[in-house]
């Protein structure tokens, strides 16, 4: 019986020796990147970027409607999304239908053509300081995964500034749809690249680097529940080692032990919370707003007496508009703008701002999105509530909730300042915002994610992390040493 538990506990201590050997390099670095990401995220372009970048639509150029543009392309159908801003100075209209982008300009109907002269001009006013600038085009590089593939080709322009500008430029649209500086890249690399494992020749394959992600992290969650295990069966607290210690072991193993003790359960659930971020074998997943509600709650696709609303007036009346996006709400025709200060609605048939689209309006267009299911609950939110709330980007408020009455636990939040289906909620998605924000980003309440207390929370917990891999690093390269034969003064370390 003895040999057979001697036994088991060796086959825990080399599971736990060599997982720690393989993965404790890549568990350090998860702890030390998650410092780095909680103040440098993965490169993006916000709308308050947008805002500043974009250049004034001249009513004076808009020559043609929506819809003799979409004629004027040649496509099919009818557009899903219409835009219109300005291209190199130029009015243009942006059509998407299945996922593609057209564009037309808006001053004489022809196609838009990308080229490096547009890419240049559209880059430009991210980068006023460039004293020049070089275009090449890249399908996809280290800082273009996520929404911009749609736009791929890209335009890849490097500007030289004092920032070290790269900025990408859709090869669709002729919009700039990304931006970067050296610093932001520079940072970037300690952190999103490790944490996610996004190096360009593994992420370009989807699926593949899933599984790596997924399995990295199953394997790290084993070492942690191995030594767990190890390390609350070697703890003496009545029968003490010699001494009077608690822990048989001295120097970087009494370190690893009593950070492992203490730093164990929080790494097991960091560690599980990461496994879930990949929605391993599609387990709480769930679709959030799909394409088929955001039409069900439009009241139907655009039409072609939408698209023939003249906007030259709107865009003359109203000064320093920089955009205008085609959006209807329950069959209703609104347009959405902004200026380098706010986004407005405008209904389109006054042309008059609309402050807050009516509560039993908004109701309505919800409910064509489950038809024929009763509602359980529907409130306007001055704040924000456990699935829908702002953290690392802000929500907008106030926002109607509307609860179904459905085994799924569907739940829309709707910005009646928008008419926008903002946000959504099941029984999926609720776990995985306690399993993944709760136990990965420590967000499980509005106290506790308040800031600074939860950077200093946070940054002092993936320290102790940082400190518990490294003492494990420390034995394993002690243990990897070659020993001379005979040589057993590392007997006690290959223990642990």
């Amino acid at each position: 019986m003895a040999q057979a538990m001697g036994s088991w506990k060796r086959q825990l201590h080399l599971w736990h020796r060599w997982l720690g050997i393989v993965l404790g390099l890549l568990v350090l670095l998860w702890f030390g990147s998650g410092i780095v990401m909680m103040y440098v995220p993965y490169p993006s372009l916000s709308e308050q970027e947008r805002m500043q970048w974009l250049m004034p639509l001249d009513a004076s150029q808009i020559k043609l409607s929506a819809w003799d543009a979409w004629q004027a392309s040649g496509e099919p159908g009818i557009p899903g999304v219409v835009r219109l801003n300005s291209v190199a100075g130029r009015p243009a209209y942006h059509f998407k239908v299945d996922g593609r982008w057209t564009s037309v300009w808006a001053d004489n109907g022809a196609a838009l053509q990308v080229t490096g002269t547009i890419a240049k001009a559209s880059a430009g006013s991210a980068a006023p300081g460039a004293r020049a600038m070089s275009v090449d085009v890249v399908d996809l590089d280290q800082w273009t995964f996520g929404r911009v593939k749609e736009h791929r080709p890209l335009y890849r322009v490097a500007a030289v500034d004092a920032a070290g500008s790269v900025l990408y430029v859709s090869g669709r649209t002729g919009e700039l749809v990304r931006d970067t500086t050296r610093s932001e890249r520079a940072w970037n690399w300690a952190g999103s690249v490790i944490h996610w494992i996004y190096f360009t020749p593994l992420r370009t394959h989807g699926q593949p680097w899933r599984q790596v992600v997924m399995w990295s992290s199953g394997a790290a969650f084993l070492l942690v529940m191995l030594g767990m295990v190890l390390g609350i069966q070697r703890v003496r607290l009545r029968r003490r080692y010699a001494g009077g210690r608690r822990s048989p072991y001295r120097g970087w193993q009494a370190w690893h032990h009593w950070l492992g003790l203490g730093m164990g359960t929080l790494t097991l659930t960091w560690l599980f919370s990461g496994w879930l971020s990949v929605t391993p074998f599609d387990w709480l997943s769930s679709p959030g707003v799909t394409d088929k509600d955001r039409l069900a709650f439009a009241g139907g696709p655009l039409e072609p007496k939408d698209l023939s609303l003249s906007v030259a007036e709107l865009v003359r009346t109203h000064t320093g508009l920089l955009e205008l996006e085609w959006r209807r709400v329950d069959g209703r025709l609104y347009l959405s703008a902004f200026d380098r200060m706010r986004r407005r609605l405008f209904d389109a048939a006054s042309g008059l701002v609309v402050t807050s689209i009516p509560e039993q309006t908004l109701l309505h267009a919800v409910r064509a999105t489950r038809p024929d299911v009763p509602l359980l609950a529907a409130e306007m939110l001055g704040t924000g509530d456990s699935y829908y709330y702002s953290h690392h980007a802000e929500a907008a408020f106030p926002v109607l909730r509307v609860r179904f009455k459905l085994t799924d636990e569907a739940t829309f939040y709707v910005d009646p300042a928008q008419g926008l289906l903002a946000g959504y909620a099941d029984s999926n998605s609720k776990w995985n915002r306690w399993l993944f924000n709760g136990l990965h980003q420590l967000d499980f309440a509005a106290m506790v994610r308040a800031r600074p207390a939860w950077d200093i929370m946070v940054a002092s917990l993936c320290v102790l992390g940082a400190m518990l891999s490294a003492t494990g690093l420390v034995l394993g390269w002690r243990r990897l040493r070659k020993r001379r034969p005979g040589n057993n003064a590392g007997a006690a370390v290959s223990r642990i």
